[in-house]
């Protein structure tokens, strides 16, 4: 059983889809983020740096105990862990990874700091653009729904469309639909419960 750790927050729901789309079983524990739960000793000796999403899986491997913070890296073992959604082949892995990478480390970050930081329109617009043109003739972002998907996905669910209005990427909007209809996405939403 993997024991999670979360918040209603965007990274955190990136944490509990993944895991049940990967078919993990999880027992989820509310760390609330408000009261500053995240800076408890009991949290900070699970993850340093005093953020939620954590996941604690006493089957990791070789069967051993592992703990595993950030949202990237949690969506990473459980599709290493499950043998699921990290492409078919090694060429779709490929496809996987970098799409992964541009989203952890371009556009996630920029779509989060434009509420504060208006001037970074320009650049949102200019990710949301490439990302909507290679959604244009396919489904996901690689072959299959997979890690990729998972990452981008609690970003731009609840995308506030005053900043960056998203009716302009046509094919955004219907991955974000075609995503949110999954019922995994949908269980792994309603967390922390």
């Amino acid at each position: 059983m993997i024991d999670l750790y979360m918040w209603s927050t965007s990274n955190s729901r990136r944490a509990s889809i993944g895991l049940e789309e990967a078919g993990l079983e999880c027992h989820v524990h509310p760390i609330n983020i408000h009261q500053k739960d995240q800076i408890t000793a009991e949290h900070t000796a699970r993850n340093p740096y005093q953020k939620v999403p954590v996941i604690v899986d006493g089957d990791g491997p070789g069967g051993a105990p592992v703990t595993v913070f950030e949202s990237g890296a949690i969506l990473l073992y459980a599709a290493e862990k499950s043998g699921k959604l990290y492409g078919k082949d090694a060429c779709d892995r490929v496809e996987v990874q970098k799409w992964l990478m541009l989203h952890m480390n371009a556009a996630l970050p920029l779509m989060g700091q434009m509420r504060t930081n208006p001037s970074l329109l320009a650049n949102a617009q200019r990710v949301c653009g490439v990302i909507d043109r290679h959604l244009a003739d396919q489904e996901f972002f690689a072959s299959e729904f997979s890690i990729a998907d998972l990452a981008f996905y609690p970003r731009v669910a609840n995308w506030s469309h005053d900043s960056l209005p998203l009716d302009q990427y046509p094919n955004m909007i219907r991955w974000i639909d075609t995503v949110g209809a999954r019922p995994a996405i949908q269980r792994g939403w309603a967390q922390p419960g």
